[in-house]
């Protein structure tokens, strides 16, 4: 029991519901194990790696059915180029949902050859030295727990009063989080918080009115100072229209000279050059966030459905949609996992966008 304790003298085996994590000593292609513990029972974990399930089951129902049709090696031999697709395809999710792109990495530029064991020998002792000195953030539903160069210490939020994230630097780019209980007990972490307006928006999530921001400077303008020269954002600006222009220019073509350019091509320039506009203005965290994931995720789902339709329609009707996707092909495989990411990316733009309306700055 704690009994009214802010701090307790002990660490749980079990905190619950994860709702914030952040480590200082990780980037973004890797994930702390408390996240990765959390992953499990979040839906969008599931959602996230289903596609590889789906891939391997029309795999194994493909392979069988043209084994029957065909032969066993003739089918094989069909499947051989849809088995390398779909073991990339495979990999890149399984590494983005458990946050394994970092050690894959490490693994991967490695200057000599080893075994799994030798590798994996290095990572435990590399993680043994970060533990020593990591400095991290995890909020529960009812606990708090700050590791501050690999000492942990847990707090219970019951007695939490006040939050308070204060500027680390003149340019307010980073913050500092510090806890205040209902009895004036206060707990610091080590970490510096980027000023991300995602992270930022899950800590107004959790706290509500019990955050405190506190920046140096008073900023009076809608978005962030502006991170590169006015020149370079203007030739920039033009350069990125070029190939908005180019897309116009494509469908314009199709329609009024060579009806067999494809539509998708002149979109394809005109999304791409959107997102590249969104590149240079990084600076506006909406872009960023928000209109992004949408561009991406309209790409991913709009092109390979494109690809697929000029596929059939090219084959002179010796190919229909039931017979591309009858056997597993790179085609239709690359297809399904494409407009999958896509519907991820879309649903994390559109996340973010009601985010932004619920949670921005009242004095803005």
């Amino acid at each position: 029991m704690n009994y009214g304790k802010f701090k307790l003298d002990y660490e749980l085996t079990d905190y619950g519901k994860l709702l914030f994590d952040f480590d200082g000593n990780l980037n973004g292609m890797e994930m702390s194990p408390q996240r990765r513990k959390a992953m499990l029972s979040n839906p969008a974990f599931y959602f996230m790696v289903a596609p590889v399930f789906v891939m391997v089951i029309w795999f194994i129902a493909s392979l069988i059915a043209n084994s029957i049709k065909l032969g066993f090696l003739p089918a094989v031999g069909l499947h051989i180029s849809g088995f390398f697709t779909m073991f990339v395809m495979s990999l890149i999710l399984l590494l983005s949902a458990f946050g394994g792109w970092g050690k894959f990495m490490r693994l991967a530029s490695r200057g000599k050859v080893t075994g799994i064991k030798e590798f994996n020998a290095s990572e435990r002792e590399k993680e043994e030295i970060l533990r020593s000195k990591r400095s991290s953030i995890q909020i529960y539903e009812e606990w708090l727990v700050i590791t501050n160069c690999g000492w942990t210490e847990v707090y219970d939020l019951s007695m939490l009063e006040k939050v308070k994230l204060e500027s680390n630097d003149e340019k307010n780019k980073s913050y500092l989080i510090s806890f205040i209980a209902t009895t004036g007990e206060k707990a610091y972490s080590a970490v510096n918080i980027p000023r991300e307006a995602t992270l930022i928006i899950q800590l107004k999530k959790i706290f509500k009115d019990k955050l405190d921001i506190r920046n140096r400077v008073v900023k009076k303008r809608a978005i962030e100072p502006i991170n590169k020269p006015i020149g370079t954002l203007i030739g920039l600006t033009f350069f990125v229209l070029i190939f908005i222009l180019a897309g116009v220019g494509v469908i314009l073509m199709h329609y009024y000279i060579e009806p067999s350019i494809p539509v998708f091509l002149g979109a394809f320039f005109i999304v791409g050059g959107c997102i590249a506009l969104c590149g240079v203005y990084d600076f506006i965290p909406a872009l960023k966030d928000v209109l992004v994931p949408i561009l991406f995720g309209s790409v991913f789902i709009f092109f390979p459905i494109c690809l697929v339709q000029l596929i059939v329609k090219q084959s002179d009707a010796g190919l229909t949609i039931k017979q591309m996707f009858g056997i597993f092909n790179p085609i239709s495989a690359a297809a399904l996992f494409f407009c999958w990411l896509g519907l991820i990316l879309i649903y994390v733009g559109i996340k973010n966008i009601i985010d932004y309306i619920r949670y921005r700055d009242k004095n803005k």
